[in-house]
């Protein structure tokens, strides 16, 4: 069973009232919309499976239970005061459990709805979710990512400020709780949540508390992107380019060629000649930062590789590639390794340890 499943979820079942859904319940509730298809309304889980990918104790039949129970009995509302429209669903039409299958039913109303929405929609991947251990943090994700989306197509800043009493709306937060004691929504919701997002989830958030007085009236969020899990996506998105040598080379031309970069270098001489590729796909070296077409002496500042030297250029830094993980970032990432750019500079530094290394032991 995958786990980078893609929940599509409208704005309004985002931001929805009632129901006040369980973790469990949320996370069966993403499952299940991850998995709709057109002119089907039955599903069957195979809860063995469902259970190891969101980490369930196997065997658990009461859990499996009381979440199916939970949707099926409780409404959601979404509501549009301006459009004056007003819509209540039950998230399931009939459950049936039978020899670890359980089958669930869609109401018609609500998975025409769910399959017919183009636009104001929320997108995540189902793994976000999975290691989230309260329904605050999965509200708040889902609240927060939709944010974030929302600026990023309008190239602004993604900041939201919301008040503590429409948190505590939101996230269906009882009343109870007060928002600053040891056991109150900052410790165990937004700290809470702050911590989750960091570890398990491609988002991460600061907060400032806005006070009237002593007391905190308004929460300021400032949402960004996981540096972390932005990292594992561009790993995840060039793995297939270090699987053959083919797929290396065609790597190195659709992002190097005419950029005038360094992937590698090549010691001829004395002399170091940095890997580059012409506008047309073709390896050359320079000394130096040049490109092919800054000088009139090529001769004495560049130098062209036949076929011959090509390859032998690629068959080594393809060795390279496939045994250091920081060559990895560098290419794909777009660095030049020309060492005189003090960007790059430790990591350059970092890189010719690796590759000492790798001479040592023989690999390159």
């Amino acid at each position: 069973m995958k786990n980078n499943l893609i929940v599509k979820e409208p704005e309004e079942m985002v931001l929805m009232k009632g129901g006040r859904f369980s973790e469990s319940a949320l996370k069966l509730s993403a499952y299940l919309i991850a998995n709709l298809k057109k002119d089907k309304n039955i599903y069957e889980i195979n809860v063995k499976n469902y259970f190891e990918q969101f980490n369930i104790k196997i065997g658990n039949y009461k859990y499996i239970k009381d979440v199916a129970k939970e949707l099926f009995d409780k409404e959601f509302i979404m509501e549009d005061r301006f459009a004056k429209k007003l819509n209540f669903y039950h998230f399931l039409a009939g459950v049936e459990y039978e020899n670890g299958i359980l089958r669930v039913e869609f109401g018609s109303l609500l998975m025409k709805y769910l399959l017919e929405i183009k636009d104001k929609y929320l997108k995540y991947e189902i793994q976000n979710i999975i290691s989230l251990n309260s329904k605050y943090s999965i509200k708040l994700y889902k609240i927060l990512k939709d944010n974030l989306g929302q600026n990023t197509r309008f190239g602004k800043k993604s900041e939201l400020k919301l008040s503590v009493d429409e948190i505590k709306e939101l996230l269906e937060i009882p009343i109870s709780y007060k928002y600053g004691n040891s056991s109150g929504i900052k410790k165990r919701i937004l700290e809470k949540a702050r911590k989750e997002f960091q570890e398990h989830t491609d988002i991460i958030f600061e907060y400032k508390e806005i006070k009237t007085g002593r007391k905190v009236i308004h929460i300021q969020f400032f949402i960004s992107q996981n540096p972390a899990k932005l990292q594992d996506e561009t790993t995840k998105k060039f793995d297939k380019y270090f699987k053959s040598r083919a797929m290396f080379v065609k790597l190195l031309r659709q992002n190097y060629s005419g950029t005038g970069k360094a992937f590698g270098y090549k010691t001829i001489e004395g002399k170091v000649w940095w890997l580059k590729l012409d506008k047309k796909g073709l390896l050359y070296g320079s000394v130096g930062s040049v490109t092919l077409d800054e000088v009139n002496n090529l001769d004495s500042l560049t130098k062209e590789f036949n076929s011959v030297e090509s390859g032998e250029n690629y068959d080594l830094w393809f060795k390279v590639a496939q045994n250091s993980d920081l060559y990895k970032d560098f290419i794909t990432q777009g660095f030049c390794l020309y060492k005189i750019f003090k960007e790059n500079k430790e990591l350059y530094l970092e890189l010719q340890k690796e590759l000492i290394l790798l001479k040592e032991q023989g690999i390159i």
